[in-house]
């Protein structure tokens, strides 16, 4: 109760903060006006008191030390916080075990405080062969057996004898190799074709790799949440591979100059409005030695997702997603034959269907499955028969629902968002009454692991000011006093600690009645008397959230760098970006750029309207969607950024990838006007000498082609102004290693040199 008033407290202050346009200040207490005081009961006597305790802390933050570049990207492991992670429950429930990072060790704990480990010399002795420490790759066979998978074998070790035993080997020159999940085979995707190996023999499923056929490889460019090309069934008797046909997409040049005589590298790159690839689902029987290809219900060009097989390996789930995206079925296919069985259901909209994550099986309800969807509006799990009977919602429909972490008996536990997508919550749903509550609703970023048993779950937590814990909690079936700490586990440390650093703080505006998700980076001295240069830090579109209640509120490192050299860096999560629901997501559609530049210019407004803020000094940097984000602002409001800085710039929509593009603009062909109004091209003549404008690219890069930003730098030749560029040979869609720390010296430099 006392932490409650506490934190009851803290939101009344925050918001009296807010009201007066101040920001608390822990070393600069003095700064503070007297009617603040007045306005906090804070009585002028106090006000001496506060002003040595200011007095004594700017002593502490003389002592602290310097944040540098050279710190932040060539050793950044250095400043990540201890977290505790890789978090599993063995199947019984009655122990879980955690990695520690810092010891590169197994932890092993019961809901009684037990704790042992598996440690590096542990496998050692066993294998006898050096083990120089234990992977973070692990999982439970049963209570007393853990698998750990290295880069060339997989070991299960026996806890009760502290035995460990290789039990799966391949060639450590094989990449790409997926486990059985049974652990007696792997397969693997070489040179286009699949290749199932067990028992020290290799046989080759496919043999048509080549000329354009790709087998067992991630397809449709990583969209739909695809990060894989092999699935086995649960039982590792079949497994499933993507077959892909790329012949017929234009490749594309890209030029490798590290050689004396450059050479080209073609990639198959589909650009919106052109010819896509061709994509089929296989399954090969590992017991028979035969493939089959499943039946394909749609067109050619139709994406193939969320891939599942049923529990009992007998059948097939696959989405078949037109290629406009606006229409999807959730087919059933027989496993053995690969003949279609039925649609289950299907998802319709105006503008996109996107079913990125598999159906969720659970063993205990082997009869039925769970499906993410945004169909009304919201992020939320239904719950399905395999035969397609809708038995209802599985989660809250009030917020959106963020990941699953399990179910127990009725129980059904998930993450879900709070405040505005801010903040994440852990919440339940009882499938059989329907009732909805929480196991952690505090302010901050929570997540889960459940116990199979229902009795226990390991909480994480983070928020602004923590950079790590964990807890132990006691689940109840019938709900009441769900969710008591049991003990606490877990108390990262601050690896900031020693230095100084940015001041973050979170906030709202409200324009519109539209509320948007601010964070500010602030010097370490911020001084609100004083003015400061601005830069807004942007990306802007979906699938990516930049301000969160997370530690530092999500706030780059780099971030506080600037800070400490007189910055202010503000970023605003605009209408387009994730977790606040489908409406908000796809005000975007057929106009990106528009919604998105109206609604960061929102966030200016509020920046020149506050007294600490030099109105005519604001840059802006973004890279990728923020370096099209970035280019768009510039141009459209050259009038307000003195400099603008874009990295991997997307310049012309028609230039950028099927998948991604026709989602949210349809095709060049269906949508003239959209593509024409968010092409930067005929923007470059706005303008001015004022504008100082640096493009940043990869000349490797295969997501956002080098050709985007050349055309940039074409029609400003054209149309007579001037700007800067910046390429980094050899790199992709990102510039990575020790290049990343010339990378941010280039771009403070320029906005330093340029923003005065």
């Amino acid at each position: 109760m006392a932490s409650d008033r506490r934190r009851k407290t803290s939101h009344k202050k925050e918001r009296i903060y807010t009201e007066l346009n101040i920001f608390y200040l822990g070393e600069n207490l003095n700064s503070i006006k007297v009617y603040f005081l007045k306005v906090m009961n804070i009585s002028v006597k106090k006000l001496a008191l506060l002003a040595i305790a200011s007095v004594f802390s700017a002593g502490l933050w003389a002592q602290k030390k310097e944040l540098t570049l050279d710190e932040v990207f060539l050793s950044p492991g250095k400043f990540k916080p201890e977290a505790y992670s890789g978090v599993q429950w063995s199947p019984s429930g009655a122990q879980w075990a955690h990695y520690d990072a810092e010891t590169e060790e197994l932890a092993l704990e019961t809901p009684k405080g037990y704790t042992s480990r598996v440690t590096a010399s542990d496998l050692e002795k066993s294998l006898g062969k050096n083990v120089s420490s234990v992977p973070s790759a692990y999982s439970w066979k049963d209570y007393d057996n853990i698998y750990f998978e290295f880069p060339s074998y997989v070991v299960k070790y026996t806890l009760s004898a502290k035995k460990a035993e290789i039990v799966l080997s391949w060639d450590e020159s094989i990449k790409g190799v997926h486990v059985s999940p049974v652990k007696d085979a792997v397969a693997y995707s070489k040179d286009g074709n699949v290749y199932y190996s067990k028992d020290g023999n290799t046989v080759r499923v496919t043999s048509d790799g080549g000329n354009g056929i790709v087998n067992g490889q991630s397809v449709h460019r990583n969209e739909f949440g695809i990060d894989r090309g092999i699935f086995f069934s649960p039982d590792g008797k079949k497994l499933a591979y993507y077959r892909k046909n790329e012949s017929m997409v234009t490749p594309y040049p890209i030029v490798n100059t590290s050689s004396r005589i450059a050479t080209v590298e073609e990639i198959p790159y589909p650009m919106a409005g052109e010819k896509s690839e061709e994509v089929e689902l296989c399954i090969y029987d590992v017991q028979t030695g035969s493939s089959i290809r499943l039946e394909k219900r749609g067109a050619a060009e139709d994406y193939l997702t969320a891939v599942t097989w049923d529990p009992s390996g007998k059948y097939v789930y696959v989405a078949e997603l037109t290629r406009d995206q606006k229409h999807m079925d959730f087919n059933k296919f027989d496993a053995s034959t690969g003949s279609f069985v039925k649609t289950l259901f299907s998802e319709n909209s105006d503008k996109w269907v996107e079913p990125e994550q598999p159906a969720l099986f659970f063993k205990s309800r082997p009869g039925e499955f769970f499906w993410r969807s945004e169909r009304d509006g919201n992020v939320h799990y239904y719950r399905y028969s395999t035969e397609g009977t809708l038995l209802g919602k599985a989660t809250d429909g009030g917020v959106q629902t963020m990941s699953v972490i399990g179910l127990a008996g009725d129980i059904f536990y998930y993450t879900a968002t709070a405040d505005a997508g801010m903040d994440r919550t852990v919440k339940f749903t009882d499938l059989k009454t329907g009732k909805v509550g929480f196991v952690r609703s505090d302010k901050g970023t929570w997540n889960g692991f459940l116990d199979p048993a229902g009795k226990y779950m390991v909480c994480t937590f983070t928020d602004l000011n923590t950079p790590g814990r964990a807890e132990l909690v006691a689940l109840t079936k019938d709900g009441r006093n769900m969710g008591k700490t049991v003990r606490q586990l877990f108390e990262a440390k601050n690896p900031l600690a020693e230095y100084r650093t940015g001041q973050v703080k979170l906030g709202k505006i409200i324009k519109n009645n539209v509320e948007y998700n601010t964070r500010m980076v602030l010097p370490s001295n911020f001084n609100p008397a004083q003015r400061y240069p601005v830069l807004l830090y942007v990306y802007g579109g979906p699938h990516l959230q930049m301000v969160r209640n997370t530690f530092r509120g999500g706030a780059d490192l780099w971030m506080h760098v600037l800070a400490e050299k007189g910055y202010v860096v503000f970023t605003m999560d605009n209408r387009g970006t994730p977790a606040r629901g489908f409406d908000w997501e796809s005000k975007i559609h057929r106009n990106l750029g528009k919604t998105e530049v109206a609604d960061q210019m929102i966030g200016v407004e509020y920046l020149k309207n506050q007294s600490f803020v030099y109105p005519d000094r604001i840059a802006v940097y973004g890279w990728s969607y923020g370096g099209f984000m970035s280019l768009s602002l510039v141009t459209e409001h050259p009038g307000v950024f003195k400099v603008a800085v874009a990295g991997g710039p997307v310049i012309d929509w028609k230039w950028y990838e099927v998948m991604y593009t026709e989602r949210y603009m349809d095709t060049p062909q269906d949508n003239r006007e959209g593509y024409a109004s968010s092409s930067l091209l005929d923007k470059v003549k706005k303008l001015t000498p004022r504008n100082k404008v640096l493009l940043i690219h990869g000349t490797a890069d295969p997501t956002v082609v080098w050709q985007q930003s050349q055309e940039f730098v074409r029609s400003a030749v054209d149309n007579g102004c001037q700007v800067d560029y910046m390429i980094y040979p050899g790199h992709g869609h990102n510039v990575h290693g020790r290049d990343r720390l010339h990378l941010f010296n280039k771009i403070f430099s320029y906005i330093t040199e340029n923003n005065k």
